[in-house]
């Protein structure tokens, strides 16, 4: 029976160190996991006051609200936010709860900034590292936001896809969003729209091509 044991925590320790960015292109028996959007990082650039039902404790508001609601966008509107075309992949386990509770103890005294701060690799590996992903395995994919700029209307997100064993990081990539739409939720729901339909569209087939 301990041999057993000990076998089957080889295999199974062999199959999650043996996850590749293959297994996004593919057909595979990978487990992929969307794990939402991390705004723990993100800096708003310009006055959020102007969109209706945001007081003078904006930041707090947006932290408690629509940090929830932009990432349920995802949840409950999955033909429009479609993480599965996305990918590619008609099996996406959505497994959100982690990033949210990150994101609702984000520190809102570092939200508001006058500049996008351009986060490198190394930047955003450093924020994956921080990120406990204990007893979840497969690929995992999320966006780490970067900013919501009011002022150039545009936001910006890193797609990243992660051995969530290893936390090794098998792409990361900054992409440009444009948002649209009415009120604040619907505005910057539309920049996340926008960088799913660009990965859609367009990176996945470079990101495929530069894998071949």
């Amino acid at each position: 029976m301990k041999k057993y044991i000990i076998i089957l925590l080889l295999t199974s320790s062999v199959a999650a160190n043996s996850q590749t960015l293959n297994d996004l292109f593919s057909k595979s028996d990978t487990k992929i996991s969307w794990l939402g959007i991390d705004y723990t990082h993100v800096k708003l650039v310009g006055d959020f006051s102007q969109f209706s039902g945001i007081g003078d404790e904006n930041t707090i508001e947006i932290r408690n609200k629509y940090f929830p609601s932009w990432n349920s966008l995802i949840i409950n509107e999955p033909k429009k936010y479609d993480v599965r075309g996305m990918l590619r992949k008609a099996d996406i386990f959505y497994d959100i709860d982690l990033i949210m509770k990150m994101n609702s103890e984000t520190t809102i005294e570092d939200l508001e900034s006058y500049n996008n701060p351009n986060y490198s690799e190394e930047d955003i590996k450093g924020f994956v590292n921080s990120i406990s992903f204990k007893n979840k395995d497969g690929i995992g994919v999320l966006f780490i936001a970067e900013s919501l700029n009011k002022i150039n209307e545009e936001a910006y997100y890193h797609f990243v896809a992660i051995k969530m064993a290893t936390k090794e990081i098998l792409i990361q990539e900054r992409l440009r969003g444009e948002p649209r739409g009415f009120g604040i939720r619907n505005y910057w729901g539309g920049s996340i729209f926008n960088v799913m339909d660009n990965v859609k569209k367009v990176y996945y087939k470079r990101w495929k091509n530069e894998l071949n």
